[in-house]
């Protein structure tokens, strides 16, 4: 399942060979958002422009039934009028009215028949507790990787990262939502509200400075909830971020930030090593962009101490195949990355990287890719410093069985554990949180997910190599993951709206804590070579896998069918020195200073 940002998207020799009736096959089918405008990356927006017909001004370009082109000539903006009808229309309001679809006697024998429409209502949403005044710190201490597990580094104890997932689009309700999924005798009486400042789209920079009066209240709303940690997914590095990681601080809360992007320094799903070096026809060498726009972001992040992690990649090969032939890159990027850390080391501070994979089930794939990026190819600069995987396995509220109402051993996460109760760098669950099964719900969204893993995470099951959950996601959209309804999400609804499963994730972060039995004394942990078992007794060595052989990562190809096998044990070139000239990229106003 698809839950979150692509930043690895493969569409071979797009740009060379696709035909214009075969573009819409190529894009990506992103769950989380359908539209184009948020769906597409710089490469396939730059296919569709050159493949796809356009719609004049004021020509029909969409509604039912429709169609011919859905996309507007340079300038214009395809406008909704009803059910069956869309125009486009000048993008800036015209001085004289727009051509009307229809005749205008017609419209005017309408003026003369129809009442305007009343202003639709629903039932008032159940009251809500009143939520306390969040606790506020002074300082965060920088978080930082030893052995398997995060610690402290001022007070040495353990940490692990109560999370959610933050990527708001200030979105309004609308009836197709999760159409897939019904529940018996469920009648949709939602009416969709008015968002203060409109739809953000998929890709829009959430927590900008600009943007302060829409995130305050989801952070001390998140800090109520008990959690430590923030995901994020979109960035604009041209925009400052200060002013919400200083409140994110203020409430004790860390951030993994993004090192990629959407349509600019995205990492592509090529066969290495063309997802590192290949030059693309209006957006230039892949390799420098990525590293432009990553670099900025590290810059930037790396001077809060509640930055937490570094997400380097995300879901590579989960649009497209291809993407296990590229993992190579994401080497590379890695070890790119962190020579940057090390020539920066005096003026910027270290954050661990971390690659969040999806959770592919059974087969050999899940754990030959993080046994791949965990260790060290050419030095321990390609390998990640964390590893995460995006899962949502876990559907019910318990897995009987051997005579037990609940047992782990017949639990979805038993193969998990498996695969890495021995890890070696710190293990979380970027993504988690099942949305069916038991735990499914329709608009206004009662009940839900009671998120009766949290206790597995924390206590004897996984507690000795898992080091953090993320929990997806904050607020509500089409695919009803939401925690929360973003204020005018439904009418008459103006102000945050906590779901209940907000408050049953609330009672479980609350309820259990990370086991301190690994703490360390204070300043043992600042010691490269300490590892957790200098504390205590471990039951496995967590020791740095050997990079798998090639018979494995062949295997792993083979079953995915990549399309053109690559050796994962070579090395592939630095743009160390190539990127220090700039990143300039089209429609860009400025090239990202990243020296």
């Amino acid at each position: 399942m698809v839950r979150r940002l692509i930043q690895g998207l493969c569409f071979g020799s797009l740009l060379a060979t696709a035909g214009a009736d075969q573009v819409p096959d190529l894009l990506a089918a992103d769950s989380e958002c359908a539209s184009e405008e948020c769906t597409l990356n710089a490469l396939q927006r730059h296919a569709l422009l050159k493949k796809e017909p356009v719609a004049k001004m004021y020509g029909q370009c969409g509604g039912a039934k429709w169609k011919g082109p859905t996309n507007c000539e340079d300038g214009g903006k395809c406008v909704k009028n009803n059910d069956w009808y869309s125009q486009c229309e000048p993008e800036a309001a015209a001085a004289a009215p727009a051509p009307s679809p229809e005749p205008a006697e017609t419209n005017k024998a309408k003026e003369e028949t129809e009442e305007p429409a009343p202003t639709k209502t629903m039932a008032p949403l159940p009251a809500r507790p009143k939520q306390p005044v969040p606790k506020t710190y002074e300082t965060l201490n920088p978080i930082i990787a030893r052995g398997n597990f995060l610690y402290d580094s001022v007070t040495g104890k353990r940490f692990f990262a109560k999370g959610v997932a933050y990527n708001p689009r200030n979105e309004k309700y609308d009836h197709s939502f999760g159409n897939s999924v019904q529940i018996a005798g469920w009648v949709d009486k939602c009416v969709p509200g008015t968002p203060k400042g409109g739809y953000w789209g998929y890709t829009a920079d959430v927590i900008e400075d600009d943007k302060e009066e829409f995130w305050t209240e989801d952070l001390e709303a998140m800090a109520d909830m008990g959690a430590n940690t923030i995901r994020l997914y979109n960035l604009d590095p041209r925009k400052s971020h200060a002013k919400f990681m200083k409140k994110a601080a203020s409430l004790g809360i860390y951030v993994i930030v993004p090192l990629t992007g959407k349509d600019y320094g995205f990492l592509p799903a090529f066969p290495a090593p063309e997802c590192y070096t290949k030059d693309l026809e209006d957006y230039g060498n892949v390799g420098v962009n990525l590293l432009g726009f990553a670099k900025t972001l590290m810059k930037e992040f790396s001077q809060y101490n509640n930055t937490l992690l570094f997400t380097a990649a995300n879901e590579l090969a989960q649009l497209d195949k291809n993407g296990y032939a590229a993992f190579p890159c994401v080497k590379a990027f890695v070890r790119d990355l962190h020579n940057y850390q090390a020539d920066c080391a005096e003026s910027m501070r270290k954050v661990p990287l971390i690659y969040s994979d999806v959770d592919t089930g059974g087969g050999i794939a899940r754990k030959v890719v993080a046994d791949y990026l965990t260790c060290a190819l050419d030095s321990d600069a390609d390998a990640v410093d964390a590893y995460g995987l995006n899962v949502y396995s876990w559907c019910d509220e318990t897995y009987p069985g051997d005579g037990k109402a609940d047992n782990f051993q017949y639990s979805p996460y038993k193969d998990i554990k498996q695969d890495f109760e021995d890890f070696s760098v710190p293990f979380i669950f970027s993504e988690f949180g099942c949305n069916l099964g038991k735990f499914k719900t329709k608009c206004p969204y009662p009940d839900g997910r009671t998120w009766p893993d949290v206790k597995h995470f924390l206590g004897e099951d996984m507690g000795q190599f898992m080091s953090g959950a993320i929990a997806f996601q904050w607020s509500m959209d089409k695919e009803e993951y939401g925690l929360t309804l973003s204020p005018g999400f439904l009418a008459g609804q103006d102000k945050l709206y906590l779901l209940d499963n907000y408050f049953n994730l609330q009672k479980q972060y609350k309820k259990y804590d990370v086991n301190s039995t690994w703490d360390a004394p204070a300043g043992e942990v600042d010691k490269c070579s300490f590892v957790p078992s200098d504390v205590a007794p471990m039951e496995y060595k967590h020791k740095r896998p050997a990079c798998p052989s090639k018979e494995l990562w062949m295997k792993v190809q083979h079953e995915k069918r990549v399309d053109k096998v690559v050796d994962w044990s070579a090395s592939w070139p630095s743009w160390r020195t190539a990127v220090n000239f700039g990143w300039l990229v089209p429609n860009m106003p400025f090239p990202f200073a990243i020296a």
